[in-house]
């Protein structure tokens, strides 16, 4: 088997996936169309360079599997990024989304356990997009104090989010991508993002 020699995770978009299997996933979530087989290189060359339209499917590591591409759903399209975690949750145990940009300073995270939404928060260019649920246990073990009222954002005793902290927040809910390099790749397969479902 071949070895994951590029990861994600700084300036792109995931799911991370915990309970179902990929073929359920691709039945459960309209928002996916499966294209092919791939190889984890190919597969992202290809999301890579349709990075609006394509995405990787991979998986499972540790017992999630990761939807992952350059730019899945902007964070400013937050019920649409429910919308995507709440058809994973129909057939998964807990759905995890996460986002990292450091150019355009857009940064979000999301947690969806059992059908319930646990956790989300998004955010860009000093705009907030999406504050969902309490304060997370994450977000605690990390001393994370994000604002939740836009005009809360640049005041004193609150912290800016980066991309160093979705990675955290990614470590602690289900798993770092970037240690995913070095490993024996798994199944990988290439998905149509629809981005419409009427």
């Amino acid at each position: 088997m071949a070895k994951i020699e590029e990861c994600f995770g700084y300036k792109s978009m995931w799911f991370a996936v915990k309970g179902a299997e990929m073929d359920k996933l691709l039945t459960c979530c309209p928002y996916l169309k499966y294209v092919g087989e791939t190889t984890w290189e190919s597969g992202w060359k290809e999301a890579e360079e349709q990075w609006r339209s394509k995405a990787v499917l991979s998986g499972p590591y540790d017992g999630w599997i990761f939807l992952a591409g350059i730019c899945l759903w902007d964070v400013s399209e937050v019920d649409q990024i429910a919308a995507v975690l709440a058809y994973m949750g129909k057939c998964a145990e807990e759905v995890c989304f996460f986002a990292s940009h450091r150019v355009s300073d857009a940064y979000a995270f999301a947690k969806l356990k059992q059908g319930e939404m646990i956790r989300l928060y998004s955010y860009a260019d000093g705009q907030l997009f999406g504050c969902m649920g309490k304060r997370s246990d994450a977000e605690e073990a990390l001393q994370l104090h994000l604002a939740e009222r836009e005009e809360d954002l640049f005041e004193d005793g609150f912290d800016s989010l980066d991309e160093e902290d979705v990675l955290r927040i990614a470590a602690e809910w289900s798993l770092n991508p970037e240690t995913l390099f070095g490993r024996e790749e798994a199944r990988t397969v290439i998905v149509d993002l629809l981005h419409s479902m009427s």
